[in-house]
């Protein structure tokens, strides 16, 4: 019996080695660095970045051989009092794994790895929507639960974006492109909407502009 149990223990060890392989290594990206691989996809995050419930959030890069970006904001409802904060209309975490928050968020979408895209060599800034305020909020909202626990929303959407758009303009190289698609779905909508002018004013300034809209921005 006290063999059966090591081989079955041993057994277990080796499918759990080889799921956090697979985790750190192929559905987990890297953290962002300083003159990224062209192609690859990487993390970007600080400490000032979190989610609705004040947990950890990162946006999604990945640097293009054209010089070329597209910015793209994911949807996923909407926070905008006590009842939406406290029914969950939103997602208010970050989809986990890195790569299946990228095809969740993608679905065959603009910023999909598909041969034959015409933004296939593009850049490419992903924000995973965590934070219901159509990522362009900048404070806290204090609410009570159905169980009556008092709880903090962060609408952090703005800082995250900030926090984001200042480290991969600083280590990525693409502080000048040629032109630049604003683009996201449902919530995402919204936010390419309201940060446009941001975009094109606070970070590229000399680009061709695309605003562009998935669809109808309906949270």
């Amino acid at each position: 019996m006290k063999k059966i149990l090591k081989i079955f223990g041993i057994i277990l060890a080796v499918i759990f080695a080889i799921a956090l392989m697979i985790y750190l290594f192929v559905l987990r990206y890297p953290n962002l660095k300083k003159n990224p691989a062209v192609g690859k996809w990487y993390r970007v995050s600080d400490r000032e970045m979190k989610d609705s419930e004040g947990g950890s959030y990162h946006a999604l890069f990945k640097k293009g051989s054209e010089n070329n970006v597209m910015i793209y904001f994911a949807g996923g409802g909407v926070s905008i009092n006590e009842e939406t904060a406290r029914d969950d209309t939103y997602n208010t975490k970050m989809v986990w794994p890195d790569m299946l928050a990228n095809v969740t968020m993608n679905m065959g979408g603009l910023a999909s790895d598909v041969d034959n895209s015409p933004f296939e060599n593009w850049s490419v800034i992903l924000f995973p929507y965590a934070t219901g305020d159509f990522h362009a909020g900048a404070g806290q909202f204090r609410y009570t639960d159905h169980d009556g626990k008092e709880k903090i929303l962060y609408h952090n959407g703005y800082v995250n974006y900030t926090r984001a758009m200042k480290k991969i303009t600083e280590l990525a190289g693409i502080s000048e492109p040629e032109a630049v698609v604003v683009t996201g779905y449902s919530a995402g909508g919204f936010a390419a909407a309201l940060l446009s002018d941001d975009i094109f004013t606070n970070y590229f300034p000399d680009a061709a502009s695309s605003p562009l809209q998935g669809g109808c921005p309906m949270p």
